[in-house]
């Protein structure tokens, strides 16, 4: 287990890493606007194409496993052919209209036909997107880890990598293109990578004569994994998309490389959640009051975020100001943006929680209530605020986030969800960054 986890880390480590390295390197390139054009449409075909095309990928892994490990071919053949046959329709339903009419695509979600070449362009990424996640689902269930953090995650982004680095200096005037062009090569890649890996395998159960089929098993257990995740994708691209569309590139582009100075904040969270994950559950297992741990491992989540957010912000508006071309003006979005991470990280060990105590269900209500004050509040702040009225969203979904998690934590657990310090942190949290904001004239 420990090696299959270490293949899994270190195709996610190498590939974080690049992805970061290049964000910055495309930002040497690229001005705001142009960075607005390529990114707002890669949030919204992303989307698009995962929240849509993800419905069988966590069921074709588990019942991989399962038929699997219980020898049943014909049903592994038909869980294979069911989920392929399912990532070919969703895929060309997001595909067929931004590749074909990129125009109406652009004029009605993104109000700006201006992003028409990059919808049309991208578009061709989305059906290697949707069948290298199938692929990449269907060796986890075989066991194929080390071919899953070698293929799936790793040597798609040297790809795109290499694309950036020869494509960006090659042709200057062509940043915006060069960019979209390396995440679909990037995806492309995936998908021959990930066939290579697999094709093999795939292609003997798929011309099985006798294939068995549990469709509505199959289909009830997604739902509810499906659910939470394209809830969650809705959450995190819906407001780039926003401000791309109401403000225009150049602001979509300020605000989202405002999140890539603080990915590192993001990365750090979910490294810590992951590990909390297994303690938590370890423990209850073993039937420990886990209560003053919860408490105890907020506050450390809230003061490590806290401790390296201010540190990224500290030194963004430099990397900022050396990257020039209107970036700066992302600068005043830092503070708040942290805040938005420390808000949602109160909550993030009572999340761990309910789903070490299988309250997934309440795990699916949390992100649905997400993407509601997402999509609603994102609409009215970024309408009337711009980009500051993205990040106040942003905030707002922290805060919601947490107080329905505490909630729903208290009501299973009859005690309080945190302590004095942590609700004396979180005052702090708010009253600073909300004074370093304005004191910097936001």
């Amino acid at each position: 287990m420990l090696r299959n986890v270490l293949y899994l880390f270190s195709g996610n480590l190498l590939s974080a890493s690049l992805n970061l390295l290049m964000g910055y390197l495309v930002l040497q390139f690229l001005s705001a606007e142009a960075y607005g054009r390529y990114g707002v449409v890669v949030d919204l075909l992303n989307m698009l194409a995962l929240a849509l095309g993800s419905l069988y990928t966590n069921a074709l892994q588990r019942y991989v496993a399962l038929y699997r490990a219980s020898n049943r071919e014909g049903l592994l053949s038909g869980i294979l052919t069911t989920a392929l046959s399912y990532a070919l329709l969703s895929s060309l339903l997001v595909f067929l209209p931004a590749a074909l009419f990129p125009e109406v695509v652009a004029r009605y979600l993104l109000r700006d036909v201006a992003y028409a070449p990059f919808v049309r362009l991208y578009a061709f990424a989305v059906p290697f997107m949707v069948f290298s996640s199938y692929l990449s689902a269907f060796m986890k269930g075989m066991g194929m880890f080390a071919r899953v953090g070698l293929f799936d995650l790793a040597l798609p982004t040297v790809v795109r990598s290499l694309v950036l680095l020869v494509g960006l200096p090659a042709f200057p005037g062509y940043g915006a293109e060069v960019a979209t062009l390396s995440n679909v090569f990037k995806f492309l890649s995936n998908f021959l990578w990930n066939s290579l890996a697999s094709g093999r395998m795939v292609l003997r159960l798929l011309r099985l004569p006798r294939k068995e089929y549990e469709v509505g098993e199959w289909t009830r257990y997604s739902l509810f994994v499906w659910g939470r995740y394209a809830l969650s994708i809705l959450s995190d691209n819906i407001k780039t998309v926003f401000v791309g569309s109401l403000k225009g590139a150049v602001q979509g582009g300020v605000f989202k490389v405002a999140f890539l100075i603080l990915s590192p904040v993001y990365m750090l969270e979910t490294s810590l959640v992951n590990v909390l994950f297994t303690r938590l559950s370890e423990a209850i297992g073993e039937g420990r009051d886990v209560r003053k741990a919860v408490h105890t491992y907020t506050l450390y989540i809230l003061w490590a975020e806290m401790g390296f957010g201010a540190l990224l912000i500290a030194v963004g508006p430099a990397i900022l100001h050396f990257f020039g071309k209107g970036y700066e003006a992302a600068s005043p979005l830092l503070v708040l943006i942290l805040l938005s991470y420390v808000l949602n990280a109160a909550s993030s060990v009572h999340r761990v929680f309910l789903l070490s105590v299988g309250r997934s269900d309440l795990i699916l209500v949390i992100h649905g209530i997400n993407a509601a004050v997402s999509v609603f509040a994102g609409f009215l702040l970024v309408k009337a605020l711009g980009t500051v009225g993205g990040a106040y969203a942003f905030i707002m979904e922290g805060a919601v986030s947490s107080a329905v998690a505490f909630l729903f934590y208290r009501l299973n657990t009859g005690s309080s969800p945190i302590d004095k310090k942590t609700a004396t942190t979180l005052l702090f949290a708010v009253a600073a960054a909300l004074t370093y904001y304005y004191l910097k004239g936001g």
